[in-house]
């Protein structure tokens, strides 16, 4: 089989223009293509000459077409059987992705017009190629037609603690685990990031963040051990599977690979990039962020599943009359709406909610955010570039000039976005933001540090939403409970009914790796802006009067919404005192 041609050059002349490869080193694979069927970039992978996604990208910018790894996505069989097996392995194409009309189909190919024709005849879907490794997209069709792929969804999963111990098999058993005595590795130089047991530990690491739903994975170096960690509903957890100690190196370098922004050869300084993938046609994105330590390079990966995203706020676990409250708020026409809590307490999925209730075709609603989370339909959205100097105060001064009615900025930070956000609610426009305070009446006093002015304070901000994550307890296995009286001192002292409640406990089931949860709701405390309270802003700003003034009006607290959320069967007591206290 010839050399693949591209526009102008083949796949040998490109490589070695871009000093990749010499004619001397392709001259073996260039005689195996031309002797059998096998294309030449699976043959130059093979013989582990230029690593797969790095092949991938180059070959992608040079036909102008997108490039997909089968290898790291976990396709639905299903839509792999859209097409017949005769027209999948004639073309070499196999679809892995599809949504309404349109079918993602990886090609060997993709620009082979008459293929993607005859696909979009066949099917009637819009085809949209995009290229792949002829021996992945072999795989892929072995797997659906093959024999191997089974109609139940637990058959296709993939096993990833199978995946380590296939590895673990091929580099020897004993690296896997570190004596007190054994020498230590030494650098990349040893284990390459290029190796296929590096590739196969980064796919089963990132798998098996998606199957058990993390939001973060953490790759911690220590002394003799590398330790994997995913933070699940908020808790972190050991990975039931160990990392090879000696490929901590290597492990690092390929993800910083596989971001195409790191630096490989930096590991003094900290790093950031990201990471897009595709998961059953769900596009997700790992932000990346790589730390120096003592023992080598630490890696934390947050896990943005747009597709994940709850963006409808009746199923937030709002309580009916605070979601009133809310939604009410959302309707007023100008003022500053702040919603307040720790990293990782949803603020960003709440003004989404929020957002998502009030975007109507009259309404001109921008967004800047840092990053963009979540794609909603009508809004314009724009991602925050710190490094060329585009931060949120400059972003929210332009978006005054593109005549907006409502405007959401990520986070005010510092006095100016602060400033130019309480501006531009007096200017008769709807703001929204988050910050960081422990509760609603400190978003006050947070503003005052900053150094803004209280009458802007006291004159802008209609509401103040603090809010946290509790768990939920798991639905297959929840079953009720006597509570000790001393449990239900905790509510009567709180003012919450019990009379007509069950508690509730998860006994810890499959469904919820045995520990009770499975999945997370909000508690909330909302304050609404009145007269006294304004009053107050303008003479004060200690948030224990403002907090007194707001229960009078009707604010519930953040632990009493977490109460009333335990004698609804939703949650533990436990869980409320772990993000709350009776003083907040």
């Amino acid at each position: 089989m010839p050399p693949v041609t591209t526009n102008s050059k083949s796949i040998v002349d490109l490589l070695v223009a871009r000093k990749l490869a010499t004619e001397a080193q392709l001259q073996p694979s260039m005689e195996e293509a031309r002797k059998g069927e096998t294309p030449i970039q699976q043959i130059i992978i093979d013989k582990k000459i230029i690593e797969k996604n790095v092949l991938l990208k180059i070959l992608a910018d040079e036909w102008r077409v997108k490039a997909v790894s089968l290898a790291d996505m976990e396709v639905d069989l299903d839509v792999v059987k859209t097409i017949p097996d005769t027209t999948a392995k004639r073309h070499r194409a196999v679809p892995f992705a599809k949504e309404e009309n349109v079918l993602f189909v990886a090609m060997v190919d993709p620009r082979d017009f008459f293929a993607v024709e005859d696909i979009q005849l066949r099917t009637g879907f819009e085809v949209q190629p995009y290229l792949s490794m002829p021996n992945d997209i072999a795989a892929l069709l072995d797997k659906a037609y093959g024999g191997s792929a089974s109609p139940n969804a637990a058959a296709t999963e993939v096993n990833v603690e199978d995946i380590m111990k296939g590895v673990a098999a091929s580099i020897g058993s004993d690296e896997l685990t570190v004596n007190s005595g054994a020498e230590e590795v030494s650098d990349v130089a040893d284990v390459s990031a290029d190796a296929p047991e590096v590739e196969k530990l980064v796919n089963a690491i990132i798998l098996g963040a998606l199957q058990n739903k993390a939001s973060d994975i953490h790759i911690e170096p220590f002394e003799k051990k590398l330790g994997l960690r995913y933070r699940i509903d908020g808790l972190l957890r050991d990975s039931p599977f160990s990392l090879p100690f000696s490929y901590r190196n290597a492990l690092i370098a390929k993800i910083k690979i596989m971001t195409n922004q790191m630096d490989i050869t930096e590991h003094r300084k900290p790093q950031d990039g990201r990471i897009q993938v595709t998961a059953k046609g769900n596009p997700i994105e790992f932000r990346v962020n790589v730390v120096p330590t003592v023992f080598g390079e630490s890696c934390v990966m947050r896990v943005l599943d747009r597709a994940s995203i709850q963006v409808d706020m009746n199923k937030m676990g709002f309580l009916p009359d605070t979601l009133q409250k809310f939604k009410d708020v959302l309707q007023r026409p100008f003022g500053l709406v702040l919603v307040c809590g720790p990293t990782g307490s949803g603020k960003s999925t709440t003004l989404y909610a929020a957002l998502n209730s009030i975007n109507t075709p009259d309404m001109k609603i921008l967004t800047a955010e840092n990053p963009v989370e979540y794609n909603l339909p009508g809004i314009v959205q724009v991602n925050i570039n710190q490094d060329i100097g585009f931060d949120f105060a400059t972003a929210l001064r332009s978006f005054l000039r593109q005549d907006p009615d409502i405007v959401m900025v990520g986070e005010i930070r510092d006095k100016e976005t602060a400033q130019i956000a309480m501006e531009a609610a007096m200017t008769g426009h709807l703001v929204f933001s988050t910050i960081h305070t422990n509760d609603a009446p400190s978003a006050v006093s947070r503003l005052h540090e900053m150094g803004v002015p209280d009458f802007l304070v006291s004159s802008t901000i209609e509401a103040v939403l603090a809010q946290r994550l509790v768990r939920r307890i798991c639905k297959d296995c929840k079953e009720p409970f006597q509570p000790t009286p001393e449990m239900l001192k905790v509510f009567e002292v709180n003012h919450v009914d019990t009379s007509k409640a069950t508690f509730f406990k998860g006994r810890g089931c499959g469904t919820c790796n045995l520990v009770g949860y499975k999945g997370r709701l909000g508690v909330h405390e909302l304050l609404i802006m009145n007269g006294a309270i304004r009053a107050l802003c303008l003479e004060q700003v200690a948030s224990g009067p403002i907090r007194e003034e707001a229960i009078k009006g009707g604010m519930r607290p953040l632990f009493v919404d977490g109460l009333v959320k335990v004698t609804q069967g939703h949650t533990t007591l436990e869980e409320v005192y772990s993000v709350s206290t009776t003083g907040d």
